[in-house]
This record gives structure tokens, C-alpha cells and sequence, in this order.
């Protein structure tokens, strides 16, 4: 697991719920949170005291939606297994049978292979020959039907993946509800802690932005951010490194110190100081510079086929990018960190990584306020298995 797990007792950690993403929707609500959280601070670290207590009492009331959530967790990583394997049979096929039809030469119509029989010096060697190009074409329409039936069995696989990771988020929202009930938040099992003085700071900067942009684009302070903080439509997210391996999933998972947790984003497994890019075009809105927990951040709002998203960047050893520049998808927009690096060439600070890694996470909606399965968006290969490109 790349990521230590901290108790939640301590007072120097607080949820995710407050990080630069605010749970807000307008500039005049996101202005009167941040005062009352400022205000509030003493309640907010008291609060997380008071957390793993409550958490302990539910225990009881939402095993059952544990068990489930675990389950489809399980089906998940193997069905993510079966598709990783089909595509590389895929790709075993596709060149087999593109060597084949160079051979026969009937990509361009040559037919060489007609002319082969006919220069058969007897009747018996016109038989010999003949039999063999009919074996090769036979074989090669087998390869054909071959591959298309293991396209059609992975796109079978994706739906069905698709729907396991549906039903998955189902029982973690019904498992929030529950957790309601006993004061607590599904984000206080959050790994991706940070402190709440970092927190309370990256929302200030992420404020000061905001009032800018309403300020240039004559924006009334009750108008909705999405209205007011225009960005470029893309038509989807690709994944933020060249390559990588998967080494942690996203979802509810055991902690070897306080049980169970969510893991909020994708766990990639990468070289110190790789390329990190943005996932999609878009706007830097949160910028965080050398967490305890989580390191240097960056955060991007996207708008995608009509969505608005964001995506958040962790653990980075340095960022090459601004709050409020605009990215598209062959920025660099820092370089990747985590573990020994960190703590070695930095003073101390992201203590939350063991191992040299890009935290990546999906947010869905302007105010980011709920994490989702980055697989939902992009393609990644299964737990252990590396990539090579970004499509």
C-alpha cells in the first residue's frame, strides 16, 4: 500500500472535505464557508477527536454494506484481470493475422498466392500446393473470427465492469448515508489528509482567484461559479503520466492501523520527477505547496461533455504550473514525487508517502465536494500491470 495510513485522532490531520475544493456554488457562499471554518477551526480539529469514536460506534450498523462494498471490489479487480488479458490477445491476434495477409499478399491484390499454385510442375504438386494456400486462408479466417469474438467478449466484460463499479458507488453512498446517522462523513475515512491550517490557507488562494475572475467577467457575487468561471470543453480525460504501473485503487479498503478507509483516487506507481500532464484542457484552480500529508498538489477544473469536473494531482516533487493558468492535455504541469523523495530532499514534509507515486483523483462537480472512480473516465490497466502511452 503506498500510502501510510495515520490515525484520525491526530489534530494535525483533518478530512478532505477541506481541502481547496469548496463545498459551495457560489462566490458569496464559498466566502461565508471559508469564515465560518476559519472561525470555527478550534471546533473543526475537536471535531476530528471526536471522529474515530463515532466511526467505532457504527461499526456494527454498517458491516453489512462493508461485506458488499468488498465484494464488488474483488469482482472489479478481476474482471479488470480478464479485460487486460483479452486486449494483449487482441493484440497477439491482430499482428498474426496482419503477417499472414502480407504473406498472401491480398492487402494490395496481388494474388501472389494464385501464381504460387499455378507453378505447380506437376498435377500432384498443383494438389500440394493448393491444399496449402486453402489451409492458410482457413487459418487466417479462423484468426479473423478469433479476434472479433474476443472484442465482442471484452466489450462484454466493459459493461459488465461498468456495472460493478456502479453498484460499488451505490454502497458507499448508502454507507455515507449510515455514517450520517452517527455524525460522521465518509470523507473522515479519507486517506488524502491534510492539515486543517494548509487547508484553510490553499482555500484563501483559491478564494483570491475566484474573486478575480468574478471581478473581470462582472460577475455578481450570488451568480454560481459554473456560470461565471468559464473553461474549455473537452471530450474526455486521459491518463496523466506516459506510463506507469497501477499500484492502488480507488475505494473503500483496509488499513493496517485504523481498518477500514477511503482511498479517493488512483495510485500510479511512476519514476521520481516524471512528467506529470494534465488530464484533460482546463483551468489550475488549487495549488498546494508542500502539505504534510499529500505534498505539493495541484488541482484542475474541467468542463467535459458538458460536466464539469476536477482533477487533483498529489505528492508531486515540484509544480510547473499557476492558479488560473490554462492547461490542455500536453501540459506539464509538474513533476512527480512521493516517498523517500520527499522526505529526503524536502525537509520532512508529505509524510503520508512511503513510495515514489502520483495520487490521481477525480472530482465530480464545481465545488468537488465527491470523489469518483477515475477509471469512470479513463482507461487504466489493472492492479500490478503497467502502460506505456496515455490513450
Amino acid at each position: 500500500m503506498m500510502k501510510r495510513c495515520y490515525k484520525l485522532l491526530l489534530v494535525i490531520i483533518c478530512s478532505f472535505i477541506f481541502i481547496s475544493s469548496i463545498n459551495a456554488k457560489s462566490l458569496k457562499q464559498v466566502k461565508e464557508e471559508l469564515a465560518r471554518d476559519e472561525a470555527n477551526r478550534a471546533a473543526l480539529i475537536q471535531k476530528q477527536k471526536d471522529v474515530q469514536k463515532n466511526i467505532s460506534n457504527a461499526k456494527d450498523d454498517i458491516s453489512s454494506l462493508e461485506s458488499d462494498i468488498e465484494k464488488y471490489e474483488g469482482e472489479i479487480e478481476e474482471l479488470l484481470v480478464k479485460i487486460d488479458e483479452l486486449n494483449e490477445g487482441i493484440t497477439s491476434k491482430k499482428k498474426e493475422i496482419d503477417s499472414l495477409l502480407s504473406f498472401l499478399q491480398m492487402s494490395n491484390k496481388d494474388n501472389i498466392y494464385l501464381e504460387y499454385v499455378f507453378e505447380a510442375k506437376s498435377f500432384t504438386d498443383f494438389i500440394y500446393r493448393s491444399a496449402i494456400v486453402e489451409e492458410l486462408t482457413q487459418y487466417n479466417d479462423e484468426l479473423v473470427d478469433k479476434m472479433y469474438k474476443m472484442i465482442e467478449e471484452n466489450k462484454n466484460y466493459q459493461i459488465e465492469l461498468n456495472d460493478k463499479i456502479e453498484k460499488s458507488e451505490n454502497s458507499i453512498s448508502s454507507l455515507e448515508t449510515k455514517l450520517k446517522n452517527y455524525n460522521v462523513d465518509l470523507k473522515d475515512l479519507e486517506t488524502a489528509h491534510t492539515d486543517i491550517d494548509d487547508t484553510i490557507a490553499d482555500r484563501k488562494k483559491t478564494l483570491a482567484y475566484y474573486e478575480s475572475v468574478y471581478k473581470e467577467n462582472g460577475c455578481k457575487e450570488t451568480v454560481d461559479l459554473d456560470e461565471c468561471l468559464t473553461v474549455k470543453t473537452s471530450s474526455g480525460l486521459v491518463r496523466p503520466l506516459a506510463k506507469g504501473t497501477v499500484s492502488s485503487e480507488w475505494g473503500y479498503r483496509i488499513c493496517p492501523i485504523h481498518g477500514k478507509e477511503l482511498h479517493s483516487g488512483i495510485d500510479i506507481s511512476v519514476p521520481i520527477e516524471s512528467n506529470v500532464y494534465a488530464a484533460a484542457s482546463g483551468t489550475v484552480v488549487g495549488i498546494t505547496i508542500k502539505s504534510s500529508c499529500g505534498g505539493n498538489i495541484v488541482t484542475i477544473r474541467h468542463s467535459v461533455k458538458g460536466k464539469i469536473y476536477r482533477t487533483r494531482y498529489m505528492h508531486l516533487a515540484s509544480i510547473n504550473v499557476k492558479m488560473g493558468q490554462e492547461v490542455i492535455v500536453t501540459t506539464v504541469i509538474g513533476k512527480s514525487g512521493g516517498g523517500g523523495y520527499t522526505l529526503r530532499r524536502n525537509g520532512g514534509w508529505d509524510k503520508c508517502s512511503t513510495g515514489a507515486h502520483l495520487h490521481f483523483m477525480v472530482l465530480l462537480g464545481s465545488d468537488g465536494s465527491s470523489t469518483i472512480n477515475p477509471r469512470k473516465m479513463i482507461s487504466f490497466p489493472s492492479k500490478g500491470r503497467s502502460f506505456s502511452s496515455r490513450w
